[in-house]
């Protein structure tokens, strides 16, 4: 037998372009001057053209992938383990390790597992992501869903797996954007409610969540050094972390350097906290401050199911589609600094831990508005000659506008008097008043509470 009559060889249909004996395309496509063959998923003889002109232009820039036949899964185990390693380096967060390692294996994987990375499209990504709408999933919970897909593509293009990204050819419009949430915040009634409907042994950790503002893990992480009730100041320098694989909840820094900071301590607060160290077992400086009867830390899924659930439904503050979060306290207390405190967005910004007080502005600009502008902004409107032309015309008697310093019609004519030297001119700020302006909305704030600096 020739080696021309073969049924192991390619046919040549055209030039550069053949087909296999299981009747698949491939392509030839050179690159420095080697040949190099590349399998299609063409069904046509056009779509086989297209494709292997695709090819040819990728060449020519150097981008043809060096592994054309990894498939999605393959990809997603190498960046996977990649990323595992980064957790045990304490680059990255075990939290975010079992999230993306989830995503891939409920929604990813069943969908490209077996398709070579390559061929996956900006297409095949939008076509996920309308099935996923179909299957009544959150628009947050895609976008999430899309960003671990999108790591994925990041990891297989900066290793040369693929030559594109499918995500940068995406449209505006088809990515998802979803809506922030609207925030909850508690009133005092509900807050009294929540409390009083909270079990005894689990109202001291609500309680800290409400006055502090620290988020959930901050709060599982509190040891009883962390609690300066002579300074009157709580530090918070660490963060509870999730066991996972046989490894037990953990402290762990927090997430941002921003996020290690003091909070002012309430002295009904202190008092709290103090009848609560008496009744606990576990009171040394490295224990936790909210323990269970073994001296381990409260799991996050237990204090969000257990206590916070069952005390929101008996004190009746669950809506419908909006049940009340552990992170509802703390937008509560975000609330009490913008509005009855009225701290400014730095400030706020520092207690609250945010990496940016562009975070707190985004987060709470409704909040601020109301606060130092509502009142304002309707007083000088009530008093413009706009308004006083509403009320002309339906008959009402117009406010008194108040005049300008600079109108003559205020200050009428006066006998000349002997000419008073201007004072001398003060000497200018020192830099230091200025970097002291934190330290002094803190004592504002403590002056508010009782509590000495």
């Amino acid at each position: 037998m020739t080696a021309s009559s073969r049924p192991d060889r390619r046919r040549r249909v055209e030039r550069g372009i053949y087909q296999q004996p299981n009747g698949r395309y491939a392509v030839c496509v050179m690159v420095d001057s080697q040949p190099r063959f590349r399998t299609l998923s063409a069904a046509t003889i056009g779509e086989a053209r297209r494709q292997r002109e695709m090819l040819q232009s990728i060449a020519h820039v150097g981008e043809l992938p060096v592994s054309p036949q990894l498939t999605f899964a393959e990809v997603a185990a190498r960046w996977l383990a990649d990323f595992e390693a980064k957790v045990a380096a304490a680059e990255r967060r075990d939290r975010t390790f079992d999230l993306y390692r989830s995503q891939l294996r409920r929604h990813l994987l069943p969908r490209f597992g077996g398709r070579r990375l390559t061929l996956i499209t900006a297409d095949d990504v939008v076509a996920v992501m309308h099935e996923l709408q179909a299957n009544g999933l959150s628009p947050w919970t895609i976008k999430r869903i899309l960003g671990a897909l999108s790591c994925v593509f990041t990891f297989a293009l900066r290793r040369g797996y693929i030559a594109t990204h499918p995500f940068h050819r995406l449209e505006r419009d088809e990515r998802p954007h979803p809506l922030r949430s609207d925030q909850r915040v508690l009133t005092q009634t509900e807050l009294a409610r929540l409390f009083t409907a909270c079990p005894r042994r689990y109202r001291p950790l609500l309680v800290t969540g409400a006055y502090t503002g620290m988020r959930l893990s901050e709060v599982l992480g509190l040891s009883w050094e962390d609690v300066d009730f002579a300074a009157g100041v709580i530090h918070v320098r660490h963060q509870l972390a999730r066991g996972r694989r046989g490894i037990p909840p953990h402290r762990i820094p927090p997430k941002t350097r921003a996020s290690i900071r003091e909070i002012p301590l309430l002295p009904q607060l202190a008092a709290v906290l103090q009848r609560h160290k008496r009744g606990s077992r576990f009171t040394a400086g490295d224990d936790y401050v909210f323990a269970t009867r073994h001296g381990t830390p409260f799991l996050h899924h237990n204090v969000s199911k257990r206590v916070l659930r069952r005390a929101a439904t008996g004190a009746g503050l669950d809506r419908p589609g909006r049940r009340v979060r552990f992170h509802d306290l703390r937008h509560t207390f975000a609330s009490h600094l913008i509005i009855d405190i009225r701290l400014d967005v730095a400030q706020v910004s520092r207690m609250l831990g945010h990496a940016r007080t562009s975070i707190t502005l985004d987060t709470y600009t409704h909040l601020f508005e109301e606060a130092r502008h509502g009142t304002d902004v309707r007083t000088e409107l009530a008093k413009s000659d706009f308004a006083n032309v509403l009320a002309r015309a339906v008959g009402a008697a117009p406010a008194r506008r108040r005049a300008s310093p600079f109108d003559p019609r205020r200050h009428p004519k006066a006998p000349a008097q002997r000419h008073r030297e201007a004072p001398p001119l003060r000497p200018a700020q020192p830099l230091g008043t200025a970097l002291l302006l934190d330290q002094d909305l803190t004592n504002r704030f403590r002056q508010q509470t009782g509590q000495r600096m």
